[in-house]
């Protein structure tokens, strides 16, 4: 299976030079196809930059098979704006988590919960094995047996940050909890968060 997997890769290998070799004979062929061809390679690297500098936002994107598991897309360059950013969203889920529970309901319910953040990565050249990027978390789960082994741990240069919450000891009716960050795998900070209060203002009524 794997002999034909390569030699099919091989094939396509060879068909896109070949492809290659086309396209830049006709970019090339006179005068009037160079400048064309140039100003519309010029034309499209502004129109990818200006898109990338103006239109691309910071996303957070939920693992459909993780539940505590967010990948971000396009995460801001500055380590501070972005920590801050992921300390926001912690506290939006919180709110969002246990918005609207009773006392009875919180003694009934876990309480305890755990969110992990990385960034998103997409490989796109071909790998058979293994490294498809984070983005193979969204809708797989890990699989460190099979044929394409992927696991996050594989991944821990992209890890930015996680967060573990509880009922707060002292104060039963808030929340408390500990956001880690991380750079380039190794921890570079952390935050105890305390007394964060369920937001109650979800009803469009209360607003």
């Amino acid at each position: 299976m794997e002999i034909i997997i390569i030699a099919v890769l091989i094939l396509l290998l060879v068909v896109l030079v070949f492809l290659g070799y086309k396209l830049l004979r006709f970019m090339f062929k006179s005068k009037g196809h160079t400048v064309v061809s140039l100003s519309l390679c010029v034309l499209g690297l502004l129109i990818m930059g200006s898109y990338h500098v103006f239109f691309k936002k910071m996303e957070f994107v939920p693992s459909k098979v993780y539940p505590d598991l967010y990948l971000i897309k396009n995460p801001f360059k500055n380590k501070n704006e972005l920590d801050t950013a992921i300390k926001e969203f912690v506290i939006d889920h919180m709110k969002e988590k246990f918005s609207g529970l009773n006392d009875s309901t919180k003694s009934v319910s876990p309480s305890t919960y755990s969110l992990r953040f990385y960034e998103y990565t997409r490989s796109w050249s071909i790998h058979l094995f293994a490294d498809a990027g984070t983005a193979y978390f969204l809708e797989n789960e890990e699989d460190p047996s099979g044929f394409v082994v992927e696991e996050l741990s594989m991944y821990s240069a992209y890890r930015l940050a996680q967060f573990h919450g509880d009922l707060c000891e002292n104060d039963p009716g808030q929340y408390c909890g500990e956001l880690i960050f991380f750079d380039n795998g190794e921890i570079s900070n952390s935050l105890i968060m305390k007394d964060i209060t369920p937001d109650q203002s979800n009803d469009p009524q209360a607003k």
